[in-house]
């Protein structure tokens, strides 16, 4: 979706593809779920704020383990600084269009 946004369709990007089955143990202490995208405002603005964030321990579950709501945003505390051990692919993307794969 973001890569399609009026403000992103004509730019060019370059998407990772991670093995989550390594990054995200690696960095469980440092990772943040949000239920939302928290830089969207639009069309409905929500609140936001740190509040919305959730340790990974402590993202709502039922009782079944799934989420309540889908996690739809993660984030690392500063930075990943050795990203590159956690790479499957990087993909160079204009919108829905891939211009090219490296990996």
């Amino acid at each position: 979706g973001l890569l399609g946004a009026r403000d992103y369709r004509k730019l060019e990007h370059d998407v990772l593809t991670l093995n989550s089955s390594i990054f995200i143990p690696a960095y469980a202490e440092a990772i943040w779920l949000c239920h939302m995208n928290s830089g969207n405002t639009w069309p409905m603005p929500h609140r936001r704020s740190t509040d919305i964030f959730c340790k990974i321990g402590d993202y709502p579950v039922k009782r079944s383990g799934k989420p309540v709501k889908n996690v739809v945003e993660l984030v690392v505390d500063y930075a990943v600084p050795n990203i590159a051990d956690y790479v499957v692919e990087v993909r160079r993307m204009q919108g829905s269009e891939v211009l090219g794969v490296i990996g």
